[in-house]
């Protein structure tokens, strides 16, 4: 009889436990650990990723979300163990956002958190090959559309000449083996390709340090006169383009373009330092980033079910030049956007190709 009675109680609390769509178990309120994994904490950018993703944090009310800045500082090696040593730290209560340091970087990082049971995802670059899909804990990949991105700064940047569509450029590369610089520069390509009276006389790859940046443009300063525009992968380069060509009493005077929207290229386009940059809205990358990763965790998603579209998409960004300045300075340097982070997919721009 006793057994019986035991064995009742036990059906009951099983019985009793909720479970979400996902399959896991209320356990009640814990702390998660949010890996957000960048680059470096010198491009203003991945500030505002870091804003976004506290953003989503605050806006979780069941759980605590302890975000955790994982810096590879341009480091393959140290990406993975930053990204092993979070996995250590949260266990199965750890989400990522992950920005790889280069695309084939993320089929590591997908071995880790298959196999260590952590949701994640990427932004940017992906390892060729690497799907969501082939990983239940790899939630999505999510990128701006690089190559407009790339195309329109460009365009703005051409039409900005004394002569519009006429002149001689130099350009300046993010980092070769990564997917967001190959597809910018593809996007200035196709650019050019449309302005045939825009002549490309030189480009080097900056591998997004402002330092380099800075050092490329002294040279080519010292070697190439009559220089109408320098088209730039991002706006930290871009910045450090315009130091170049204020030493030598040159910006304002020679076009520059960059992407990212990041608030001091903002400034510079207001100041005619800088013509048009692209921001990229690492607010709702960083959001985003990690919502859906714990949503996953959580079993409000089912990342089994998920279509093509919600798995590999693209997000929108917006070019930002002196037309529409004051209007995107009062909504997201003077304000800031604001995001609901259980509309998973209103983020999606179009699938990715």
């Amino acid at each position: 009889m006793k057994k019986m009675v035991i064995a009742a109680l036990i059906v009951l609390a099983v019985l009793a436990a909720p479970v979400f769509a996902g399959g896991q178990q209320e356990t009640g309120p814990k702390t998660v650990l949010a890996g957000v994994s960048i680059r470096s904490l010198s491009n203003p950018y991945y500030l505002s990723v870091e804003e976004g993703a506290k953003m989503f944090a605050d806006s979780v009310d069941e759980d605590t979300i302890d975000v955790q800045l994982l810096v590879s500082d341009g480091s393959d090696e140290k990406e993975l163990n930053n990204i092993k040593a979070a996995i250590a730290r949260g266990g199965k209560d750890t989400i990522l956002y992950v920005d790889p340091n280069n695309a084939p970087n993320a089929a590591a990082i997908a071995e880790i958190c298959e196999e260590a049971g952590v949701y994640w995802m990427t932004v940017w670059s992906t390892a060729e090959g690497l799907h969501p899909r082939d990983y239940p804990h790899y939630v999505f990949h999510m990128s701006p559309d690089d190559q407009k991105s790339g195309h329109d700064i460009a365009v703005a940047m051409f039409d900005s000449f004394k002569t519009p569509g006429k002149g001689k450029i130099l350009a300046i590369q993010g980092m070769l083996a990564n997917s967001a610089a190959i597809n910018r520069f593809k996007g200035l390509q196709k650019a050019l390709s449309e302005y045939p009276g825009v002549e490309l006389i030189d480009d080097q790859a900056g591998d997004w340090n402002p330092a380099k940046a800075l050092e490329i443009t002294e040279t080519w300063l010292s070697t190439y006169g009559d220089i109408d525009g320098i088209w730039v992968a991002n706006d930290s380069m871009a910045l450090a383009v315009v130091e170049a060509l204020r030493a030598k009493g040159l910006n304002g005077k020679v076009a520059v373009a960059g992407v990212d929207g990041i608030a001091d290229a903002i400034t510079a386009i207001q100041n005619g330092d800088m013509v048009a940059t692209v921001s990229v809205n690492p607010w709702l990358q960083g959001g985003f980033g990690l919502a859906l990763p714990y949503a996953a965790y959580k079993g409000y998603i089912d990342t089994t079910k998920m279509t093509e579209e919600q798995m590999m998409f693209n997000t929108a960004g917006l070019l930002v030049s002196t037309e529409n300045i004051d209007d995107y300075v009062a909504g997201y340097i003077e304000g800031r956007p604001t995001f609901d982070f259980e509309d998973y997919w209103s983020i999606i721009y179009k699938a990715m190709e």
